[in-house]
């Protein structure tokens, strides 16, 4: 019976110090796996995803309104707008519209409902596919995305003469003549000769131009859109903007007033600030010479509340051409507000 007893205590001992072993050997494995793991994946860089803008035009680009998309061009990039005819023999001119930060220039809210009803009205309508703005900073790790479709950069034009020369064919190589027969010793010199070589450098790549700061960028962005209108020999240019692009529109305005070749008139659709914009929306307001027409929203506090400022500040500053129209958003169906949206923007616009 002791003889069993023993046996079974050897068993348990060894069971628990095979278990031990066990356990010691998952635990070196797992320290030692990051050690042994492919050093491209541990390596691996998270790249920031697609911007909005762009996810929208491909959208376009594969869905049933790929027909609308126009190519616009600045100095330094290409960008895509959507187009609509006026559905009228005479069109009234164009409508620019500029969406607000984290909208696309088909947004389903005031921008996209407006560039569908407005050519219906006797209005064409160009919608602004605008880039996104730069963050404040980027987290530890992440890296900048590549150029993607909507930013191509734009080299500068080559000079002819450097042109001609990577067109030029290469010239025929003679051959030298033949050796004759009785060729007379010529006596040779002491120094040795000296061997000249013909160095052509060749023709440099030209560098591509450098992206300017995102305000900039959108002001190009409209110039490109106004000489688009001008092709369709338009007779006013409405920029129509939505939050931040309402401040960008109007930004446009004051500073570019008498330099536009076609009468221009400015629609703020619930504005907001840009903090990429100096001047606020009263500045603006005072400095402006166009008609302006604000639409806000009387339901919300703080739109109210900015709305009132800007109320005051065309005030003090005497400004005739300011009109501000309150609306209700007390419906709660997104389509009725949009149309009501939409007639009142359509009945400014109309006016004499």
């Amino acid at each position: 019976m002791s003889a069993f007893y023993g046996v079974l205590l050897l068993f348990i001992a060894g069971f628990y110090s095979a278990n031990s072993l066990a356990q010691e050997s998952f635990s070196a494995e797992l320290s030692a796996a990051p050690e042994s793991a492919p050093s491209a994946v541990l390596n691996a860089q998270r790249t920031l995803p697609t911007s909005r803008n762009v996810l929208a035009a491909q959208a376009i680009q594969l869905g049933s309104d790929a027909d609308q998309l126009v190519d616009l061009s600045t100095p330094a990039e290409h960008f895509s707008a959507l187009f609509l005819a006026a559905n009228t023999a005479q069109a009234y001119g164009v409508v620019i519209l500029l969406p607000g930060i984290e909208e696309t220039f088909d947004w389903p809210i005031t921008i996209g409902p407006l560039r569908r009803k407005l050519p219906n009205a006797g209005w064409h309508t160009l919608s602004l596919n605008l880039p996104t703005p730069p963050t404040a900073a980027l987290p530890v790790g992440h890296i900048i995305a590549e150029p993607v479709a909507e930013q191509i950069i734009v080299y500068a034009p080559m000079s002819e003469e450097t042109e001609s020369q990577i067109n030029a064919e290469p010239e025929a190589i003679e051959p030298e003549p033949e050796p004759a027969d009785e060729a007379v010793a010529e006596p040779v010199s002491k120094d040795p000769p000296t061997a000249t070589f013909a160095t052509i450098a060749p023709p440099s790549k030209p560098k591509p131009m450098p992206v300017p700061d995102y305000p900039q960028r959108i002001s190009d962005f409209i110039d490109a859109a106004i000489a688009h209108a001008q092709t369709l020999n338009a007779a006013e240019i409405i920029l129509l903007g939505h939050h931040e692009g309402a401040h960008w529109a109007l930004d446009y305005a004051a500073k570019n007033a008498t330099s536009t070749p076609i009468p221009m008139r400015v629609v703020l659709i619930a504005p907001r600030n840009s903090h990429l914009l100096d001047l606020s929306y009263e500045n603006l307001i005072e400095a402006n010479t166009q008609h302006l027409a604000d639409f806000y929203y009387k339901n919300h506090a703080v739109e109210h509340k900015a709305a009132q400022q800007r109320l005051h500040a065309s005030r003090r500053a005497n400004v005739q051409h300011y009109h501000q129209v309150a609306l209700a958003t007390a419906s709660g169906v997104p389509d009725i507000e949009q149309e009501r949206l939409f007639r009142r923007v359509k009945g400014w616009l109309n006016k004499p």
